[in-house]
Order: structure tokens, then sequence, then C-alpha cells
């Protein structure tokens, strides 16, 4: 029984550093990946191939006022750019849309969501939504080419379809992302609808939907683990590892 006990803590041990381990691996990249990069200078300007010496910049505070001279058509060229964004705008033709989101989530255990536009003349979009969820009907004004996307503070997203798609005369567009609940409770999650203009994205229409995420015992225990320090679960891994070895070697000694 004793051999048994000491094996189980072996075990444990072995998994709690491997995963202790991965986690702090895992959070040194991120560490990494979201540092500043250093900056290249040092409050000075230095020439290349120059022998003059160094000049410090001045503060702020010390240069000189300058004056902004507004250049001859500068109002011309605001009244052209208006009035290409208003041409624009009546260009955009107004369409049925839906989206689909779950009636519920489970905490760590991904759905999809589904967002359909049909600017094919149908007084709907709802073909090609699952039908199994909540599902919200509405209109939106759009351009030739529209980009959707799906966020939310709570929610891991992964795009399926392209982010960017040509509107269809033929067929409905189709959005769908793969979203995974990281925190439970009523989280809110954001559909947004953008048309392009000369490649710059224009806002035409945002859905907030809100969804409830529940939490299982599995559930529970991934969100304990994800707690806990990298340091402490390798602390623990260590110490259960030992432990176990005291045991064998007890064991053997007995004998």
């Amino acid at each position: 029984m004793l051999r048994l006990f000491s094996f189980l803590l072996i075990l444990i041990g072995g998994a709690a550093l491997a995963y202790g381990g991965y986690q702090y691996m895992q959070d040194q990249g991120t560490a990494v990946q979201s540092a500043p990069p250093p900056s290249g200078s040092v409050g000075f300007d230095l020439a290349m191939d120059s022998e003059e010496p160094p000049v410090a910049r001045s503060s702020p505070s010390s240069q000189p006022t300058r004056s902004i001279t507004i250049q001859p058509g500068f109002d011309d060229m605001v009244g052209v750019a208006s009035a290409q964004t208003d041409d624009f705008l009546a260009s955009l033709r107004t369409v049925p849309v839906a989206h689909e989101t779950p009636k519920s989530a489970q905490f760590g255990r991904a759905f999809t969501v589904t967002l359909s536009l049909d600017a094919t003349g149908d007084t709907d979009a709802l073909e090609s939504l699952p039908g199994t969820g909540n599902i919200v009907e509405g209109e939106a004004r759009i351009s030739d080419t529209v980009q959707a996307l799906v966020s939310g503070e709570a929610f891991d997203v992964e795009a399926i379809t392209p982010a960017t798609q040509r509107v269809s005369p033929l067929t409905e567009n189709v959005w769908r992302w793969k979203v995974t609940p990281m925190a439970v409770g009523n989280q809110e999650l954001v559909i947004e609808m953008f048309a392009l203009m000369d490649n710059e994205a224009l806002p035409l229409r945002t859905f907030r939907d809100s969804v409830e995420v529940e939490v299982s015992r599995i559930g529970q225990a991934i969100a304990l683990a994800q707690s806990i320090s990298p340091i402490t679960v390798v602390a623990g891994g260590i110490g259960s590892l030992l432990a176990g070895l005291f045991g064998f070697v007890g064991f053997f000694r007995r004998r």
C-alpha cells in the first residue's frame, strides 16, 4: 500500500512539474512579447560620418512656439474628402442581417457565433443560421465589401471564416467564429460590421449580446488551476515528487 501511494505521489509530482513549467514558459513568452522595444536614443542626435560633437536635445518646454500655416487649398481638400464620403454613404444599400449566439455557455468550452447577411433580395437572413440558439434579426447599410468582427473581454475569439468578404448577389454571406468563454457570469459579446472605404473601416452596425457563462466541476478545477501561480505548482510538484521518492526508499530499506 505504501509503495502504491508513493508511486501516485511521484506521478502527481511529475504532472505538476510539467504543468507548472509549461505555464511558466507561457507566462515568460507573453511577457517578452508585450515588453516595449528598447529605445535607440539616449537623448543625443548623432550624425553619421560627422566629426561634429553630439548635440543634446532640448526639452519640449524650452522649444520656441511654432505657428502653423494652413496651405492654400486646404479647405478645398477638406471639401473634396467630405464630398467623397457623402458619395460613399449614398452608395450604401440596406439589407437584412441576422446573427446567432448560444442560449448558454460553459466555461472553457468553445461555441460558435454566426453572422449572416443577405443581399440577394430576400426579406431575411436566417437561412444560413443553425437555428439552435438565440437569434437576433435586423438591418444594416452595407458597401460592396463588408468586414465583421467579434470581441469580448471575457472571451477568446478565433475567426473560422474570412473577416472581410465581398458581398455576394447570389447567396448569403456568412461569418463564423469559434468563441471560448474565459470567465463565468453574464458576459458581453460584441459583433461589429464595417464598410471598407479606401482601405479604412467605416462602422455600419454593432450588436451587443449578453451570454450567461456557467461552470461545471471540471471547469471549476480548470479555473482553480489557472489561478494558481506556476511557481506554486512547481514547488508543490517538487514536494510531491520528493515525498514519493522518500516513500520508495523507506519501503526498500525496511525490506
